[in-house]
């Protein structure tokens, strides 16, 4: 397992780079990132549909391979390098909220991970890590946001799969869109 815990002076980098490393200040969001939603619907459904398609678990589980494929290709186009996550539901929690919802193998890894996360902010190339933490939003047991330095680019964990992604250009969320197309999902922007 390799991950990092970031210095202060790596978590100003990523402020520099990004602006609002929390991505709470829409009108910054507005200025600087072109926004989309890594979703698998073409649209934002109407509340009756959303009662019945959001709330199947055996669908969420079937669709969470396409999100799994699209992260790791989204991984592969940024050349495997390192990526900045910013975990602090996993910092800031007890173990005893996970041993609720996780199954034995989930939990066991993230008392692994309790024990390397050192801080909100990791860095890892570590693909099996960065899946594990992916899956996790997915589910929503912990969210967690992911940096993609090499293509400017951040994918934030959130409810009902459908996940906010803000590049720095056009050309970035061009391509994303189509590997997520590639992978059954969509962006909506």
């Amino acid at each position: 397992m390799k991950i990092v815990t970031l210095m202060e002076n790596e978590v100003s980098s990523l402020k520099r780079l990004y602006g609002d490393i929390y991505f709470e200040d829409i009108q910054l969001i507005d200025k600087f990132f072109v926004k989309g939603a890594l979703d698998r619907f073409n649209r934002i459904l109407t509340e009756e549909e959303a009662e019945e398609l959001l709330t199947n678990k055996y669908q969420n589980k079937l669709d969470e391979i396409n999100y799994i494929n699209c992260f790791h290709k989204i991984f592969e186009l940024c050349g495997k390098q390192q990526v900045y996550v910013h975990c602090a539901d996993i910092f800031h929690s007890s173990l005893t909220s996970y041993k609720r919802i996780l199954s034995m193998e989930k939990y066991r890894y993230i008392l692994l991970l309790k024990q390397a996360i050192k801080g909100e902010f990791i860095r890892t190339d570590d693909s099996k890590v960065l899946e594990f933490l992916f899956r996790l939003s997915l589910d929503t047991s912990s969210f967690s946001n992911f940096f993609f330095p090499s293509i400017s680019t951040v994918i934030i964990g959130n409810y009902d799969m459908s996940l906010p992604i803000f590049c720095k250009d056009n050309q970035t969320m061009t391509r994303l869109e189509n590997i997520a197309h590639i992978s059954g999902l969509y962006i909506r922007r």
